[in-house]
């Protein structure tokens, strides 16, 4: 799901780990489905990308 919302909002995911404040490997690892953020950076993702969390997770 979440790496449909990038692409969608053309953010790359480097700027994404840097806004978030997580590594560019934590945000593969989302983008892969590998993990699932934890609840302090869901909120951050939904603040950063303008979305709800139900986008993100579902």
């Amino acid at each position: 799901m979440l790496k449909e919302i990038l692409k969608t909002k053309g953010v790359k995911q480097k700027w994404l780990a840097s806004k978030v404040g997580v590594s560019e490997v934590t945000v593969s690892n989302w983008v892969k489905e590998k993990t699932v953020p934890s609840q302090k950076h869901l909120d951050k993702l939904c603040e950063v990308l303008n979305i709800s969390p139900k986008e993100i997770i579902n």
